[in-house]
């Protein structure tokens, strides 16, 4: 069944329950009550309350560290933390909420392949002070929306590796520097990347191109040619049961990286296998595993030489390496998932591109 019948099959039965979507290493679910989304959980880390919080303004990477802390001591959710503290209001963190619910589904439209399951176990009770819900009839009139929207983003800014070239004369007095497009025109004149723009603001994809076309259409700014790429080698097929086994058999010598490339591919032919799907899991829970045994979270990075051959994730990562955070900060507050900037930091240390010293 595509996506969009089932999200309105279960927006007109007024489904109370889950509905969870996987594709590869993400996992999205959105909790339903009567046909309304009224909680969502992810793990992409671009979708999380605190990066969205960041980038729409509303914190700073110090304040949710900071708020991060006292959750861990007070094991209450962030947003009530956030409330609670007076950081940000609690109608505030109630509207980021909404937001965060339609971006975990809407990303879901995107998606070329993957699998979903509806789970008849009602939500959690909400918090009476922070409660959203949103009618998923909303949700899929804005996907049918941004289906077009995507097209012409992707008409003026065809790759996220391209710079960007500003008219400064052009530019609205309104972008000032403690608005979205003065943060993003900054890191524009600085040479940023659309990608990296996207990382610095913790934007989602959607909200940064959102962003980038209005922009556009003013004449404020235009992509840049995007650096060629060399072409991909043809790599060996084979069946997803066969790289399930190669996954496995990888992960058995202790070849946990490869295990993983190979778990990747098996799941991306075959979206909707479970065994794909747990070879993959269990092979970033032994890479977790791993790289947290060898990385302890209290020391802090310090860089010791630049690097010019790294990608726009990775310089985000290196830009946070002041000498006062701790690994597990930077985790904690990067729009990345924790392994991957685990796996970064670790190619880092094997190159001498930072050091670790006790916090």
């Amino acid at each position: 069944m595509p996506l969009a019948e089932l999200v309105e099959f279960l927006a007109r039965r007024q489904v109370t329950g889950s509905l969870t979507c996987e594709r590869g290493a993400v996992r999205k679910t959105v909790h339903l009550r009567e046909g309304k989304a009224v909680g969502a959980a992810s793990t992409d880390a671009r979708e999380f309350l605190g990066q969205l919080l960041i980038n729409f303004g509303h914190l700073n990477e110090d304040q949710l560290a900071k708020a991060f802390r006292t959750q861990q001591e007070t094991h209450i959710r962030l947003g009530k933390v956030v409330a609670m503290v007076g950081l940000v209001p609690a109608e505030t963190v109630r509207e980021v909420l909404g937001i965060k619910i339609r971006e975990t589904l809407l990303d879901v439209f995107r998606w070329d392949s993957g699998s979903f399951g509806v789970d008849d176990e009602p939500p959690a009770p909400q918090d009476e002070e922070l409660a959203v819900s949103v009618p998923l009839a909303d949700i899929l009139k804005e996907a049918e929306f941004r289906t077009t929207a995507w097209e012409a983003f992707r008409a003026q800014f065809p790759s996220g590796v391209a710079s960007l070239l500003i008219d400064e004369e052009r530019i609205p007095a309104s972008a000032r520097d403690d608005t979205i497009d003065g943060r993003l025109l900054m890191l524009a004149v600085q040479g940023k990347t659309i990608d990296e723009i996207g990382l610095a603001l913790h934007a989602t994809e959607f909200h940064l191109y959102q962003r980038l076309y209005a922009l556009a259409r003013q004449g404020v700014l235009r992509a840049a040619a995007a650096p060629a790429g060399s072409p991909e080698a043809p790599g060996e097929m084979l069946a997803a049961a066969e790289f399930v086994d190669r996954a496995r058999q990888l992960l058995a010598e202790g070849r946990v990286e490869d295990a993983e490339k190979a778990a990747a591919q098996a799941l991306s032919l075959s979206p909707g296998a479970e065994a794909a799907r747990q070879v993959l899991h269990d092979v970033r829970e032994a890479l977790s595993l791993s790289l947290r045994s060898a990385l302890d979270r209290h020391w802090v990075p310090v860089l010791r030489m630049s690097s010019s051959e790294i990608d726009s994730a990775e310089k985000y990562l290196l830009s946070r390496c002041d000498g006062r955070r701790d690994l597990g900060q930077i985790a904690q507050v990067a729009p990345l998932d924790e392994l991957e900037v685990l796996k970064a930091f670790r190619r880092f240390l094997l190159s001498n591109v930072v050091e670790l010293r006790p916090g």
